[in-house]
Formats: C-alpha cells, sequence, structure tokens
C-alpha cells in the first residue's frame, strides 16, 4: 500500500521519487537556482520553514517497470486496475500518455483524478456495496506500439503496491 498511498497524498508539495536508476523523468526542464529561491516557503515557525520533504523511493516497483518498458519496447501507456490517468495527458511532457521512464507514469498517476477515484471510491454507486475500493491494485502498461501486445508486470503481489 506505500505506492498508493504516496499517489494518494496531496498533503503538500508533490516530489517525484528518487529514481534508482538515476532517470529524471523530465529531462528538459530548465534548472534555474535564483528562480527556485522564490518559490521557497519561509512563513510559520524556525521549525516549519526548515522542515525538508523527502522523496520516496519505489525501487522494486520502478525496476519491474524499467523491464516492462525494455519488453515491450520503448513506450507504454499505464494502468491502474481499469482505468488510465487519461485526465492527466496535461501535464505529460509530450501531451500525451505515451511514457518511457517510471518517473513520467509517476505523475500521470499522482496527476489523475480518475486514478484517485478509483483508489478510494470505485464501488460507491454498486447497489451491493461492501467496500468503497478494491482490495489489491494492479499497475499495468500497455504498449505504445499495439494493443496486443500487452504485459502486465508482477506486481500485485509486491507488498508495495498491492
Amino acid at each position: 500500500m506505500i505506492f498508493v498511498e504516496y499517489l494518494l497524498d496531496d498533503s503538500g508539495p508533490f516530489i517525484l521519487p528518487i529514481s534508482v536508476s538515476n532517470e529524471d523523468a523530465l529531462p528538459n526542464r530548465i534548472h534555474n537556482p535564483i528562480d527556485e529561491e522564490d518559490y521557497q516557503v519561509s512563513e510559520g515557525s524556525r521549525d516549519e520553514a526548515e522542515q525538508t520533504i523527502s522523496p520516496l523511493s519505489f525501487p522494486e516497483v520502478e525496476l519491474n517497470i524499467k523491464e516492462s518498458i525494455e519488453i515491450l519496447g520503448d513506450a507504454v501507456f499505464p494502468k491502474l486496475n481499469w482505468s488510465s490517468p487519461k485526465d492527466s495527458t496535461w501535464i505529460s511532457t509530450s501531451g500525451t500518455l505515451h511514457c518511457t521512464l517510471f518517473g513520467e507514469i509517476v505523475l500521470l498517476l499522482q496527476s489523475s483524478d480518475s486514478l484517485v477515484h478509483d483508489l478510494c471510491h470505485a464501488y460507491d454507486s454498486c447497489s451491493k456495496k461492501t467496500l468503497s475500493r478494491p482490495l489489491s491494485f494492479f499497475l499495468a502498461v500497455r504498449s505504445g506500439e499495439t494493443v496486443e501486445k500487452d504485459y502486465k508486470p508482477s506486481l500485485q503481489d509486491n507488498p508495495t503496491i498491492a
């Protein structure tokens, strides 16, 4: 559940996980330390201002996804259980669901309201509702080239996902 909780966390700024492969999900961004100083929050007590948020890392999930991308080709479309993050293409660097890196997949998943609905309220409109959400979640990737070339990595048994 750790990865799912990370995707649902909306308590502070969104920070991409640290990549164990040292891959940057946004390699074309411009780093300007002078501009970054403008975005630092220094309100509140001294302790609050000095708190730093440490990015998490999901090495098992990242390596499974990286292997899946290599098996399927250079680009994949992510899907969680039965929904894709179709409403988060606005944040993608390509404007599509086309992903080549784990960080891009995380960015799309975390930015998607439809996935949050699936994670928290999937069964709310069911008449015989006993649960509000599935007991486990599956992260699957689909080839960017063909629909027949689906590959579902074995993440359902991974305690960081399910």
